[in-house]
């Protein structure tokens, strides 16, 4: 990411910035191991630039818009500028693995436990977990 003239954000060592003095242009780049999100305002000129160079030296695809980075789920509300982020697909991944929703007697959860996900948060897609009984 140095190298493409990105420069290391001091508060996140995976987060990095590029910045178009010229333009005042802004791209931002999470890195995490061998996965990368982009982020800039829609239709930026130097994100298409710099996501370009980024795949001509890295074998990648480019999603366009991101649904999805690293477990998490991420849905756009551009009428009303908000950008909503939820872990419930990569939770009900965990509860199976670990049996909860199975087996709920080998865990360290109240018997009476249920899992509800938050529908004001959840795409509702994602929220529909079986209950323990």
């Amino acid at each position: 990411m140095l190298v493409q003239g990105f420069k290391r954000c001091k508060s996140g060592a995976d987060v990095y910035y590029y910045h178009n003095r010229k333009t005042e242009a802004l791209v931002i780049a999470i890195v995490y191991v061998d996965d990368v999100c982009f982020m800039s305002t829609k239709g930026s000129q130097l994100l298409n630039e710099l996501k370009q160079k980024f795949m001509a030296k890295w074998e990648c695809c480019d999603p366009s818009e991101t649904t999805e980075f690293l477990g998490m789920h991420i849905v756009y509300d551009c009428k009303n500028c908000k950008m909503l982020i939820d872990q419930c697909k990569y939770l009900e991944k965990v509860l199976v693995h670990f049996n909860v929703v199975t087996d709920p007697t080998h865990t360290s959860l109240p018997f009476e436990f249920v899992f509800k996900p938050n529908t004001k948060q959840c795409d509702p897609k994602f929220s529909e977990v079986p209950t323990i009984s």
